[in-house]
């Protein structure tokens, strides 16, 4: 299968080849514009996700054999319409599924040498991966359900109802521990039916819910398929905790919603249920 086929499979050299398939530079992540952005005079910013688009590269080769070169051009050919994998092994190895969008042109520099600079890769949305992105503490941005300025981002039917935590959970984004996230949710006391539903541009994502004594059950579903069934039950009260973690998602926008079960533990007290947030992995 095309995903299975990479570019640059090992992080040195390619006997085969005589050379490694590694750019001399790129990586460079340029992610394409996918929101659109709106401010009132006087007002808020105003943001939507409007395209499922990933990131850009621009890769070169530089001082490579006549078998790399050809490499590259077999690969831009194959898969004009495709897709295949790259991997940026400087970054411990992370994987991006797309294609060359620009013909690689060689210009031969001196001993039989050739440059190729200026390649254009992208990655294409909805494509399937061997691995998934996995680096949750440094490539992954935290939703909560509602942002700085106060805006609700998480959409919602029935009794839901904005709460304060006694303390918000500690997550590390960014490469650094995050002691200072909001402690605002959104409760439901369980209403048969009840749901709530985030849309969000990315890969795969962990959801965030409260965990007590009065807290139920929910079925968790991802874009529109049931995906498990989650007992927010706990003997003691441990506040928002991550209770499920999807990280094989490709590339694309998707929805994750909970709908309240209205069952519960025999042990709980309640069947609340309480969404804090939805990490997701960029």
């Amino acid at each position: 299968m095309p995903e299975t086929d990479v570019l640059n499979p090992t992080a040195g050299w390619d006997t085969a080849l005589g050379d490694s398939m590694n750019p001399s530079y790129g990586f460079t992540r340029k992610r394409a514009s996918t929101q659109l952005h709106k401010k009132a005079v006087g007002g808020t910013p105003w943001t939507r996700e409007t395209q499922n688009t990933g990131h850009t590269f621009t890769f070169s080769w530089l001082g490579r054999t006549w078998a790399c070169v050809q490499r590259l051009k077999w690969y831009y050919e194959q898969y004009e319409d495709g897709y295949f994998t790259i991997k940026n092994w400087d970054a411990g190895g992370r994987e991006y599924v797309g294609r060359f969008t620009s013909e690689p042109q060689e210009v031969e520099t001196a001993n039989n040498k050739w440059d190729v600079q200026g390649v254009t890769f992208e990655e294409m949305p909805q494509a399937p991966m061997m691995n998934y992105p996995s680096d949750w503490d440094h490539e992954s941005i935290l939703f909560n359900v509602a942002n700085n300025r106060g805006d609700m981002k998480l959409a919602t039917n029935g009794a839901w109802t904005q709460v304060t935590l006694g303390a918000a959970p500690e997550i590390t984004l960014g490469g650094i521990l995050r002691t200072a996230l909001s402690n605002i949710a959104m409760s439901d006391p369980g209403t048969l039916g009840d749901w709530a539903q985030y849309e969000y541009r990315g890969y795969g994502f962990k959801l965030w819910m409260v965990q007590g004594a009065a807290y139920g059950k929910a079925h968790v579903y991802l874009d529109g398929v049931l995906l498990t069934t989650i007992d927010c039950y706990a003997a003691t009260e441990l506040g928002a905790v991550m209770v499920l973690a999807q990280p094989d998602v490709s590339l694309d926008f998707h929805r994750v919603k909970v709908i309240c079960d209205a069952t519960k533990n025999v042990s709980a007290t309640g069947t609340n249920i309480s969404w804090y947030g939805l990490q997701v992995m960029r």
